[in-house]
């Protein structure tokens, strides 16, 4: 289970890699950009291991929308928001925040879905 984890914040990462590279604004931008999606799931998988929301195997769904929701907004980033802001480095902090959220609403709201 671990390695799935990790393996998909690297698939998230090299997803994420051509958007920082193409950013204009690469030399302010945070190296946390790559690893944006660490905090939304590290804490699904805190908020799961205590038993918070519904526990079943099919919600691990829940995971790849949040890593699909990291990719997705890593783009509208950098090509929607960073040429209107000064601060690349606050927007990235920010998203990286708006994913844990959507993580916290996900393990509050999902159903338990069918196995």
């Amino acid at each position: 289970m671990i390695i799935m984890f990790l393996v998909l914040l690297l698939v998230v990462g090299m997803l994420c890699t051509p958007a920082y590279l193409s950013s204009p604004k690469k030399d302010n931008e945070s190296k946390w950009f790559l690893v944006s999606a660490l905090p939304g799931i590290a804490l699904w998988v805190g908020l799961t291991a205590t038993g918070y929301g519904a526990q079943s195997l099919s919600n691990l769904f829940e995971v790849f929308l949040i890593s699909f929701a990291t990719i997705v907004m890593s783009y509208l980033k950098v090509f929607l928001v960073d040429p209107k802001l000064d601060k690349p480095k606050q927007a990235t902090y920010t998203m990286m925040a708006i994913l844990a959220v959507a993580a916290f609403l996900l393990r509050t709201f999902m159903p338990v879905l069918p196995e």
